[in-house]
């Protein structure tokens, strides 16, 4: 253990033998913001939106009573579904 001397409050750390490793977060989300479809798809948020007014993907608006923003969400399965199809078109 080493004591490090930090402001006030004395901190101890302790060495970490064979490296500090994170289990990975695999986490399969059932909807994505504009973020996600972007880092997760390549799709930004203006064909997204677009997708969404054609009916080929399925979204959901967040917000509160009485507001006009809010959070829009995509439906990942329907993002997936719109992919297959784009390959199964292409053949």
């Amino acid at each position: 253990m080493h004591k490090v001397k930090t402001g006030e409050h004395p901190a101890i750390t302790v060495p970490l033998i064979g490296g500090a490793v994170r289990p990975p977060q695999h986490i399969d989300p059932e909807f994505v913001d504009c973020q996600g479809l972007q880092a997760g798809w390549g799709i930004r948020r203006s064909l997204a939106y677009q997708l969404l007014a054609d009916g080929k993907i399925r979204g959901v608006s967040l917000r509160r009573a009485g507001r006009v923003r809010g959070k829009r969400l995509f439906d990942v399965s329907s993002v997936r579904r719109f992919l297959y199809e784009q390959m199964e078109g292409s053949r």
